[in-house]
């Protein structure tokens, strides 16, 4: 890129900066494609992906001075919290598939029921009729 960058260049450079930090792999493509975030028409999830990672290749950019400031900033404070990262990552691993959350959603049903009859059961034991 020219060193004498107009805004219009300035705000493209922070975008494409910004999402090449966003996209690692093809699974970010697919999950903000499907987020409907971005479009493509390129033939895979894979060639999105390193075109993202490619481009920005031996760009110096100071992302404090960027369009997308703001948005780096939010992102750095919401992840530096380990609760935040720690929910994102147990949210990933085991609630990727919507049959897992149904099969919670039944456990938990299921141990509400089984507390209910074991009190149930018991309570006539302690207090019984007169």
């Amino acid at each position: 890129m020219d060193s004498h960058m107009d805004s219009t260049d300035h705000i493209i450079t922070s975008y494409v900066i910004f999402m090449d930090n966003l996209i690692n792999s093809a699974e970010d493509v697919s999950h903000l494609h499907y987020c409907r975030i971005i479009e493509h028409l390129a033939g895979s999830d894979d060639e999105v992906a390193n075109l993202f990672n490619g481009l920005p290749r031996g760009v110096i950019f100071n992302i404090n001075n960027g369009h997308l400031s703001q948005a780096y900033n939010d992102v750095n404070t919401y992840f530096k919290h380990r609760r935040n990262a720690w929910k994102a990552d147990f949210c990933h691993k085991y609630f990727n598939n919507p049959w897992t959350f149904l099969s919670l959603v039944a456990a938990v049903i299921l141990l509400l029921l089984t507390l209910a009859q074991t009190f149930y059961t018991v309570y006539p034991y302690y207090r019984p009729r007169s």
